[in-house]
C-alpha cells in the first residue's frame, strides 16, 4: 500500500478533511446525508441531499411520514431538486430591464459551482463571474436545543468594482404540513391539500400543519405539531426578521411547473405585506430582501426550518435564533460535537486519506450501530447508545428508518447491522465491557433464533429505594411529575426530555441523573420479530466475545460461567416442523409459511408488566430462568448442529429467511443450505472447547469439577444429538488435533439418516419449551462437554471438506435441497397445498460467492491453507481483474429466477457480481487474520476507499458505498463507480482492519497471572509520518486541543482515553522478518508523571491503568 496519489481535478480532499467536488452538477450522480446528530440534548432530524441543484433532496422529524420537503427515492431527487428543493432567486435590477439569475439551477457556461462535504456541514458555491456574484449556502443542523432544525445560510457576494443592487428571495417553493404521511403523499396528494394550513404570519414566522387529523374514522383529532419556518437577514446593526412569503402563486404566477418565478419578475416581493392564501394548497417557505451590494460587500440570508409540538413555542425561539451571534456558535457547537465524536478514532498517519477515512469510518460506523455514552458522576460510568438508526436513505427507499425525536435520541435497526457495528466498540470506550454481549446473548432464543428489530433499551425502577434516592435529586415541588414518569418502563431520551421541557429541577447535572437512573434500574432490550428469522444473526456474537477477551483475557470464566444473569429471549412466533411447511406446489416440492405467530402466546407475552421477552419456568408462568453465557452459547450449538441439511454439508434455511445474502431471498423455499454458517458454527464449537480447557483448570484449583446446569429440555435435546454423534464418531475414532479439511466426506446414507433423526430432535425440543421451561436443570460434566464438541467438531470439519471444490479449490457457499423422493401425508396447508415428506434430496451447489471463502479463511489450519485459497480466488469469477477487486459472486446466469432476487439484477448490478464493499471487506480482513499480511497490502491499494480515484467512484473516496459497480456490467462507463451511501457494514470491517493494523489481535495478554500491555501493529513503513504534524483533537465536546505529533510517528486514539504514539525513526515495518521491535514504553499520568518503560510490553499494575482509562499519553519506541 504504497502511499500514491488519487487526486482528481474537481475531486479534492482539503487540508481539514472537507471533501470539495468542482462542477458537481456535472459530476455522476451521488445521495449522501447530514449525520442527523444534534447531541444528547438535542432533538435530530434527518437529512438528504445529491449533488445537484441546492444539494438537500429530503428532510424531516423522526420517519418518512413527518417529513418538510417530501421523501423521494434518489432517482426522482435527481431530477426534482434543481426545481423543487431549495431555490435562490436573485432579481439584479438593472435598467431597462431587470434579470433574473438563479445560482445552482442549471449548468452553463462561465459559472463554477463547487460542493464541500464535512463531518456536520454541506456547502455548496457558485460563481458566476459574468455577473459577478458569488452564492455560498451552508446547512446544518441545530444543535443541543430541545426542538429540531435546519438551519440555512446564504451569502452572496459582490465580486465586481461597481455597486450590485440586488432583489433576493430564498427559500422552498413547496412545504409539507406536518400531520401528512408519505403514503398520502404519494397517493392522495390532491386531496390531503385541502388540509393545509399556515399559522403565525403575523409573528413573521410561519407554522405549517394540518387543519386536523386526515384520517377517515370517526374520531377526528385536534392538529397542534407543525413545521415552521421564518428566516432573517443579517446586518451590522442586527438580525432583520422577513416577512414570510408561503403562497406559492405570489412566486410562480401560473407557473404550475414551479420553472419560473414569473410573479417575483412582475412586482417587488421584498416589501410585500399583503393579503396571502394561507389554506387549502401545498405552501412555501420563502423570504425576500432588497439591498444593494458594495464591491466586495457580502448579503446573508439566515433560514431556519424545524418542528415544534405547539405555535405557542415558536415566537420564543425565534426570539433565541435572531439573538445576535447565536447561529454561529450553533454552528461551531455543531462542528465541535461531530469533531469530538469521529476523534474517539483519532488516527495520525502519513497519509491524509487515510486519516480522514478513518474518522468519517467510524462516525458512519456508529450511525448504525450507534454511539456509546458514559452516563453518571466521577464515580460509577453506566455506558448508554445513542445515535443509532436503520440504514434508510434515498437509495435504500425500501428501509423505514427512524430518529426518535427525543434527548438522548436512537432509532431502529436490526440485530445483526447493530451486533455486527458494534464489534469493535470497546477499543474506543473502556467502560462497555460485557453491555453488548449481554444485549445480544440475551435476544438469543431457546429455538436458536432471534428477533430482527432492535428498538432500543428499556428501564425500570423496580426497588422502592431506588426510585426515593433517584427522587431526592429532584426539586421537591417537581417531584411528583417524575415519580409518574418513573413508575413504569422508561427511557433516559423520554426523562430528559421531560425534565427540559417542564424545567424541572436537579440537584445533580442531568447526564449524572440520567446515569444513576440506569444504573439503579433493571434493563432489558426492546425487540420484535420484524419479517423473519435468518440463519446467520448468530454468527457475529463470536467476533463481539474475542474482542471482549482481547481486552480482558482474564475474564474468560467470569464471562462464560460465573456470570448467572443472562436469559433467553421469549417469542411467540413458532418455526414449524417439516410436516406443516414441506408442501406441493405446481412448480414441485417447496417449502414455504415456515412460521406461524401463537396468539396465546403471544397475549401471554403482552400481559407481562416487566421483562416481558425474557424466557420464563413453569412453561412461561414462573420465574424468569437465567443462565450464563455457555448455557445460552450451548444451546444455540444444538440447535444449530441439529440443522445440518439432509447431506451434511450446509445449514438449513429452516425459517423462511437466507444468510447473509439477502439477496438469496428464494433459496429458503428450495430447500437451501449454506456452508458459512456450518463454518462459523465450527468456529464456535472450537472456541467453546479451547474455553473449557480454562474452565475445568479453574474450577479444578478451587477443589471441584467444572459442569454446566441446563433445563432439563435442553439436557434431554444434548443427549439425543451427542448419541447421534457417537454414532457417526466413536471416541476411538477422534483425532489427536482438529484438522479442517478431511479427505473423508460425509457418506450419504448417513448423512440422511443424521438429518431426519437431529430434525426431530430439534422439532420435539422446540415444541416441548415453546411455552418455556419446566424449571428443573441437569448438570452436563465438563469432561463430556469436551466429548461432545469434539465429536461435533469432527461432523462439522468433515462437512467443510465436503464443501471444498477439489478442482478450484474454492468452497461452494449455498445450496439447492429438492426433495426428489417424498408421499404425500394427506394433510393440506391453509393454502390448499398438500403436505409431504420427503425422503430423498438433490443437492446442487451454486456458483461460486466470495462470503464462503471469507468464513473458511477464519477456520483454515494455517497460513500456507489460507495462502492457497487466496491464490485460488485470484484465479476465479470471483477476482474483477479490470477493477482489481473482489466480486460477491460469480455468473448466476445458469441458475433459475427462484433462488432469489439476486439473479434478476443485471450482473455487477446491486448483489448479482457488484463488487459488494461489506463482504469485500471481510476478507481484508480475513487475510490479516490469517497471517497474509503482505497479500492484504497488495489488495488494499486497489479496494480500500480512500485509495481509488474518486473520478471513478464518483463520490467523497471518504465515504463507502454498499457496492461498486463491477466490470461484468454491460455499462462500461461506470464501472468501479460506488452505489447507496456509507450506512454499510463494511465500516465495521474497516475499523476491525484498523484495530489490527494498529496493535494486532491481542493488545492485552494475561502472562504468569499477571496483565501485561503488548501492542503488536502490522504497519507498514509508509504509515509513519515524515514531517512532524499538528493536529486539532476535539478532547470533549467544549475542549480540543492542538497535538504536535513528531517526524517517524503513526498515533491514535486507545479505548476512547489514550492517545497512543508510536516513534518508528527507521520507518521500518512493524512485521515481517524484517520488523522493527518495540524497545521501550513512556507513559504519562493524569497527574503528569512521567514513567520509563524498557522492552515490549507494560506490565501490571500499569496495563490495568491504560484498560481504565487512566493513561492519557503512551509513546512506543520502536527500534
Amino acid at each position: 500500500m504504497s502511499i500514491q496519489t488519487n487526486q482528481a481535478v474537481e475531486y479534492n480532499l482539503a487540508p481539514n478533511g472537507d471533501f470539495v467536488i468542482g462542477n458537481y452538477q456535472q459530476k455522476k450522480t451521488f445521495s449522501s446525508f447530514l449525520s442527523g446528530i444534534a447531541g444528547p440534548h438535542g432533538i435530530p432530524l434527518w437529512v438528504f441531499y445529491v449533488n445537484r441543484g441546492q444539494g438537500i433532496a429530503s428532510f424531516g422529524l423522526g420517519d418518512k411520514d413527518h417529513a418538510m420537503m417530501e421523501f423521494e427515492p434518489a432517482n426522482k431527487a435527481y431530477q426534482n431538486v434543481p426545481t423543487k428543493g431549495f431555490r435562490t432567486l436573485i432579481k439584479t435590477l438593472k435598467t431597462p430591464q431587470p434579470a433574473l439569475y438563479e445560482p445552482f439551477r442549471r449548468v452553463q457556461a462561465g459559472v463554477d459551482t463547487k460542493m464541500i462535504i464535512s463531518l456536520s456541514t454541506l456547502t455548496i458555491e457558485e460563481v458566476a463571474s459574468s455577473l459577478g456574484l458569488k452564492t455560498r449556502i451552508q446547512y446544518f443542523i441545530l444543535p443541543e436545543e430541545p426542538f429540531g432544525a435546519l438551519v440555512r445560510k446564504v451569502s452572496i457576494r459582490n465580486l465586481i468594482k461597481t455597486p450590485q443592487t440586488l432583489e433576493v428571495l430564498d427559500g422552498m417553493p413547496i412545504v409539507i404540513p406536518s400531520g401528512l404521511s408519505n403514503q398520502a403523499l404519494k397517493e392522495t396528494s390532491q386531496t390531503v391539500s385541502a388540509w393545509a394550513r399556515v399559522y403565525g404570519l403575523a409573528e413573521k414566522t410561519a407554522f405549517y400543519r394540518t387543519a386536523a387529523s386526515i384520517a377517515d374514522s370517526t374520531e377526528v383529532e385536534t392538529a397542534e405539531t407543525g413545521n415552521f419556518f421564518f428566516s432573517f437577514r443579517s446586518t451590522e446593526e442586527g438580525n432583520e426578521l422577513l416577512m414570510p412569503l408561503v403562497e406559492p402563486e405570489l412566486i410562480f404566477a401560473e407557473d404550475t411547473s414551479l420553472d419560473q418565478p414569473l410573479g417575483f419578475l412582475r412586482q417587488e416581493l421584498s416589501t410585500f405585506a399583503g393579503f396571502q392564501i394561507t389554506a387549502n394548497r401545498f405552501p412555501c417557505a420563502m423570504g425576500a430582501v432588497q439591498k444593494e451590494l458594495a464591491p466586495d460587500e457580502e448579503l446573508t440570508i439566515c433560514s431556519v426550518f424545524g418542528f415544534l409540538p405547539q405555535i405557542h413555542l415558536l415566537p420564543a425561539v425565534r426570539d433565541r435564533v435572531l439573538a445576535p451571534g447565536y447561529l454561529e456558535k450553533r454552528q461551531a457547537k455543531a462542528a465541535a460535537l461531530h469533531d469530538y465524536y469521529a476523534d474517539h478514532c483519532l488516527t495520525v498517519c502519513n497519509d491524509p486519506r487515510f486519516t480522514y477515512y478513518t474518522r468519517q469510518t467510524y462516525l458512519d460506523n456508529f450511525l448504525r450501530g450507534g454511539f456509546s455514552l458514559n452516563l453518571g458522576g466521577t464515580g460509577k460510568k453506566t455506558p448508554y447508545y445513542v445515535f443509532s438508526r436503520k440504514h434508510g436513505d434515498l437509495e435504500r427507499d425500501y428501509n423505514y428508518f427512524k430518529l426518535a425525536p427525543t434527548f438522548y435520541s436512537h432509532g431502529n435497526g436490526n440485530f445483526r447491522d447493530v451486533l455486527q457495528n458494534r464489534r469493535c466498540d470497546n477499543f474506543f470506550n473502556a467502560h462497555l465491557k460485557v453491555t453488548n454481549i449481554k444485549t445480544f446473548a440475551c435476544l438469543l432464543q431457546p429455538d436458536g433464533f432471534n428477533p430482527l428489530v432492535i428498538k432500543g433499551t428499556t428501564y425500570l425502577l423496580t426497588n422502592q429505594a431506588a426510585k426515593e434516592l433517584a427522587l431526592r435529586q429532584v426539586a421537591a415541588a417537581d417531584r411528583a411529575r417524575l415519580e409518574q414518569l418513573l413508575s413504569k418502563p422508561f427511557s433516559p431520551g423520554a426523562i430528559a426530555t421531560l425534565i427540559t421541557a417542564e424545567g424541572i429541577k436537579l440537584s445533580t447535572p442531568l447526564p449524572d441523573f440520567l446515569g444513576l437512573l440506569i444504573e439503579k434500574a433493571h434493563t432489558w432490550t426492546e425487540a420484535d420479530f420484524g419479517e423473519g428469522y435468518w440463519i446467520d444473526h448468530w454468527t457475529y456474537l463470536l467476533d463481539l466475545i474475542q474482542t471482549y477477551l482481547a481486552l480482558y483475557p482474564e475474564a474468560l470464566t467470569q464471562l462464560l460461567s460465573t456470570d448467572q444473569t443472562y436469559t433467553f429471549y421469549d417469542s411467540g412466533v413458532k418455526i414449524l416442523p417439516r410436516s406443516k411447511k414441506y408442501v406441493l406446489t405446481g412448480d414441485g416440492p417447496r417449502q414455504t409459511a415456515a412460521l406461524s405467530v401463537d396468539p396465546a402466546k403471544t397475549e401471554m407475552i403482552e400481559a407481562r408488566a416487566d421483562f416481558p421477552h425474557a424466557v420464563r419456568a413453569e412453561k412461561g408462568h414462573g420465574e424468569i430462568y437465567r443462565t450464563n453465557l455457555l448455557g445460552i452459547l450451548f444451546t444455540l450449538v444444538l440447535n444449530k448442529l441439529s440443522s445440518l441439511d439432509p447431506h451434511g454439508v450446509g445449514l438449513e434455511m429452516e425459517a423462511g429467511k437466507p444468510g447473509w445474502y439477502d439477496a438469496m431471498n428464494g433459496l429458503p423455499g428450495l430447500f437451501g443450505s449454506a456452508t458459512p454458517e456450518t463454518m462459523e458454527l465450527l468456529r464456535l464449537v472450537r472456541f467453546l472447547d479451547q474455553a473449557l480447557t480454562q474452565l475445568a483448570t479453574g474450577a479444578a484449583s478451587a477443589g471441584g469439577q467444572f459442569a454446566l446446569a441446563v433445563p432439563t429440555e435442553i439436557y434431554d435435546f444434548y443427549q439425543g444429538l451427542a448419541q447421534l454423534l457417537t454414532a457417526e464418531v466413536p471416541a476411538a475414532d477422534l483425532p489427536d488435533r482438529q484438522s479442517c479439511l478431511r479427505t473423508n466426506q460425509p457418506a450419504p446414507e448417513a448423512a440422511l439418516k443424521y438429518w431426519a433423526a437431529a430434525s426431530t430432535l430439534r422439532e420435539q425440543y422446540r415444541e416441548t419449551v415453546f411455552f418455556g421451561f419446566a424449571g428443573t436443570e441437569q448438570k452436563i460434566a465438563g469432561t463430556d462437554l469436551h466429548a461432545f464438541f469434539r465429536k461435533a467438531a469432527v461432523k462439522l470439519e468433515t462437512a467443510v471438506a465436503a464443501a471444498n471444490n477439489r478442482e478450484n479449490g474454492l468452497f461452494d457457499t449455498y445450496y439447492t435441497n429438492l426433495p426428489v423422493e417424498y408421499r404425500l401425508t394427506g394433510e393440506l396447508s391453509p393454502d390448499g397445498l398438500p403436505y409431504l415428506e420427503a425422503t430423498a434430496f438433490s443437492h446442487h451447489p451454486l456458483p461460486l460467492f466470495l462470503e464462503g471463502q471469507v468464513r473458511a479463511l477464519k477456520i483454515l489450519d494455517n497460513r500456507e491453507a489460507a495462502q492457497r485459497l487466496h491464490e485460488n480466488i485470484a484465479r476465479s469469477p470471483l477476482y474483477d481483474q479490470t477493477l482489481e477487486m473482489y466480486r460477491v459472486n460469480a455468473d448466476l446466469s445458469s441458475e433459475p429466477f427462484t433462488i432469489g432476487r439476486a439473479r434478476a439484477f443485471s450482473p455487477g448490478w446491486l448483489e448479482n457480481g457488484s463488487i459488494w464493499l461489506h463482504m469485500e471487506y471481510k476478507y481484508l480482513l480475513a487475510l490479516l487474520q490469517s497471517g497474509l499480511i503482505d497479500e492484504f497490502y497488495g489488495a488494499a491499494q486497489s479496494t480500500l476507499i480512500p485509495y481509488l480515484n474518486p473520478e471513478v467512484y464518483g463520490r467523497s473516496i471518504l465515504e463507502n458505498s454498499s457496492f461498486i459497480l463491477s466490470s461484468v456490467n454491460q455499462d462500461q462507463d461506470n464501472h468501479g463507480r460506488g452505489y447507496i451511501a456509507r450506512l454499510s457494514g463494511s465500516t465495521a470491517e474497516f475499523l476491525s482492519i484498523w484495530a489490527f493494523l494498529s496493535f494486532g489481535a491481542q493488545p492485552f495478554r494475561w502472562e504468569e497471572t499477571k496483565l501485561c500491555f503488548a501492542p503488536q501493529p502490522f504497519l507498514r513503513s509508509d504509515f509513519f509520518t515524515v514531517e512532524p504534524q499538528e493536529v486539532k483533537f476535539q478532547f470533549s465536546p467544549t475542549h480540543s486541543e492542538t497535538l504536535n505529533i513528531p517526524a517517524n510517528t503513526y498515533a491514535y486514539r486507545f479505548l476512547g482515553a489514550s492517545l497512543v504514539v508510536y516513534h518508528n525513526p527507521k520507518r521500518g515495518d512493524t512485521f515481517g522478518p524484517c520488523r522493527v521491535n518495540i524497545q521501550g514504553f513512556r507513559l504519562r499520568t493524569a497527574e503528569g508523571k512521567v514513567i520509563e518503560l524498557e522492552g515490549s510490553i507494560v506490565p501490571s499494575p500499569l496495563a490495568e491503568e491504560i484498560r481504565a482509562g487512566m493513561i492519557p499519553r503512551i509513546d512506543v519506541f520502536f527500534a
